[in-house]
């Protein structure tokens, strides 16, 4: 089998999973939808692993294939094929989606065993995995235009499952809402492609963008576009509100959304369009800005949350916003690589609070949580690995990838390196306080009475099932290893590979190896200062004292008033123009004149109606009459 149609198997399992279990419906027994998806994807998986070894088997210049089955779209001379581009980026995203997609479905298993609507469930997860597939698999940018439209599909009904929750459905409608504001930034982008270059291919697109001009307004302006459908996506400021309330949805699809599809899909792609981007060098120092701004409000609000799923989100959006300043840079590689190591460890730490919140019957209220490490000692351990990667402590997953990113802040120099490189060792430090304060808060100190009840009713026989657990554990694993795909003078893997994926149009920036160390001892010891900072003011548990000012701490509680200034900027001007429009406008144009034709057509009816008498010899001369009147005009007519 050809790596292209191993790769169109794997891009197709999942919807034949989703396609299976929708057929089947009540037919089929709850438990087994949940072996039908889960064997989906491992399918999916094992075949993207060919596809990944099969690849690495090839030359560089040999590591790029692109597959057609047919012909989409036809009108004149333009054409859209169903199309996939494989080379090392969409390798590396393929393993990704599939395989921790995979480890979420086995959890998920698990996790929703039970519920009614369990079919529902594993069909729409499936979808979800196929829609990010064809994202990232896409070879041009009407398929990718088609899955970032499914994603937020996908999305909004795995956020609503519990469409009995009022708020469930809420946090849907909000997340849909602000994912099409970034669909229509991104349409807008491949409508200005098409104008300048003709196609909507990618290898084509990515030959000729030189002949969009450097710097012109022009190449800004599609890099623009395609940024606000990236910032959507990825949760990142100022599209970013939707994010911690999709913490309604199961804890499973919060590990999906978060870890292996979605918000990833923001940073793949500007990955991806590096060729463009790389003649943008404005919207590269705005992504920068973004990332950096981003990064900081996240931690910052993350401080202050007291929803364990929360605070985790918001240590999502932290961490993507790191991944925005590495492909802001032009360090592309750099992204990429902090994209697969977050993947494994908030997976991780998504996986370890629902075995919490499993524990705790439904409980996520960090307050009264506490000392839960007696009763949940393995995933403890395993929550703790997950901390330690996600704050940058050495040796641990994240601190190669995301010292990578600072690294890169320090080898361009300037401002927007400056800057990148501050505003990364400043993140770090709050990372640190964050992630530690949770675990501190949730295992240590003291112990609330209804939590420890629940705690030691639910885990009497153990953590949980082994469909929860051993997914847990296995990312544990990935977690402390996945950190050498790439390490400081040790080896290059994951910046060579990616190389290709600029297709000879730019160099991706690589920092030295003094920058690299230089890198790697600040944000380690920003990341360590930061533990041993919560550890002073959490290690106690519930009652520590607040560690910044009241104002912001309100701030860090109302997070940042985004929703708030939405609110009275959007929402509140729009409703009262609504209002008045529909009672002047609407009122008397739109819903009054269909009246009046109402009222005219009933009193012209009743006039006419007394014609109507029954009686023979009037309709007789009614007829008389008209057949006369057609007479004399044929008549005049021929004269």
């Amino acid at each position: 089998m050809t790596i292209q149609a191993t790769a169109w198997v794997a891009y197709g399992l999942p919807l034949a999973g989703c396609v299976l279990i929708a057929l089947l419906g009540n037919a089929l027994p709850r438990r087994l939808a949940g072996i039908i998806a889960s064997g989906a994807m491992l399918g999916a998986f094992a075949f993207s692993v060919v596809v990944f070894l099969r690849l690495r088997g090839r030359t560089a210049d040999a590591r790029s294939i692109h597959s057609t089955l047919w012909t989409w779209l036809s009108a004149g001379s333009f054409k859209v094929n169903m199309d996939i581009l494989v080379d090392p980026l969409s390798a590396v995203m393929l393993l990704i989606v599939t395989g921790v997609g995979f480890l979420i479905h086995v959890y998920s298993v698990g996790y929703m065993h039970g519920d009614v609507e369990e079919r529902r469930y594993f069909a729409y997860l499936n979808l979800f995995v196929f829609s990010m597939l064809i994202l990232v698999l896409a070879g041009n940018f009407v398929l990718l235009l088609a899955g970032w439209g499914m994603v937020g599909l996908s999305s909004y009904l795995l956020i609503g499952f519990w469409h009995q929750k009022a708020s469930a459905v809420a946090a849907a409608k909000k997340a849909f809402v602000m994912n099409a504001v970034g669909d229509v930034g991104l349409a807008i982008g491949i409508f200005m492609i098409f104008k300048q270059l003709g196609t909507v291919d990618y290898l084509t697109v990515f030959e000729r963008h030189n002949e969009l001009g450097f710097g012109s307004s022009t190449i800004n302006g599609i890099c623009l576009m395609l940024l606000v459908g990236g910032l959507a996506k990825s949760a990142q400021l100022p599209l970013h509100t939707w994010l911690p309330d999709a913490m309604e949805g199961p804890t499973p699809v919060s590990a999906l959304i978060h870890a292996a599809t979605m918000v990833t899909a923001g940073v793949y792609l500007i990955a991806r369009m590096n060729p463009l981007y790389s003649y943008a060098p404005d919207v590269q120092h705005l992504i920068v800005v973004i990332g950096v701004a981003g990064l900081l409000m996240a931690g910052l609000t993350a401080l202050t949350q007291t929803d364990i799923k929360r605070v985790i989100a918001f240590s999502t959006m932290s961490q993507i916003a790191y991944m925005f300043v590495g492909v802001g840079l032009g360090a592309y590689w750099t992204g990429i690589y902090h994209l697969t190591t977050h993947a494994f460890f908030k997976a991780l730490l998504f996986m370890g609070a629902g075995v919490v919140i499993h524990a705790l019957s439904g409980e996520q209220d960090i307050r009264k949580m506490g000392g839960l490490k007696r009763w949940l000692p393995r995933t403890y351990v395993c929550m703790w690995i997950g901390t330690l990667a996600l704050a940058g402590f050495p040796l641990i997953s994240s601190a190669a990838s995301k010292d990578s990113i600072l690294a890169a802040g320090l080898e361009v120099g300037g401002t927007w390196g400056t800057l990148a490189f501050v505003g990364g060792v400043a993140g770090a430090l709050l990372t640190g306080i964050y992630a530690s304060r949770l675990m501190y808060v949730v295992f240590h100190g003291p112990t609330a009475d209804q939590a420890a009840h629940d705690a030691e009713h639910h885990t009497a026989h153990g953590e949980g099932p082994a469909t929860m657990t051993l997914p847990v554990y296995i990312l544990a694993a990935l977690t402390l290893v996945a950190g050498f795909l790439q390490f400081p003078s040790l080896t290059t893997g994951m910046s060579t590979w990616l190389e290709p994926t600029t297709y000879g149009t730019v160099q991706m920036v690589e920092a030295g190896t003094s920058n690299e160390w230089i890198a790697t001892a600040a944000g380690s010891i920003a990341g360590i200062l930061g533990i041993l900072i919560a550890t002073v003011l959490w290690r106690a548990g519930r009652s520590a004292p607040v560690a910044f000012p009241r104002p912001l701490a309100i701030l860090s509680e109302r997070r940042f008033f985004w929703d708030e200034l939405y609110h009275y900027a959007l929402f509140v001007p729009t409703a009262w123009l609504a209002n008045l429009l529909r009672g002047s406008l609407e009122r008397y144009v739109f819903l009054a004149a269909p009246d009046a034709v109402g009222s005219l057509a009933g009193v012209a009816s009743r006039r006419l109606s007394v014609l109507q008498t029954g009686i023979v010899r009037i309709y007789a001369l009614a007829f008389a009459v008209g057949v006369a009147g057609l007479v004399l005009y044929f008549m005049v007519q021929a004269a």
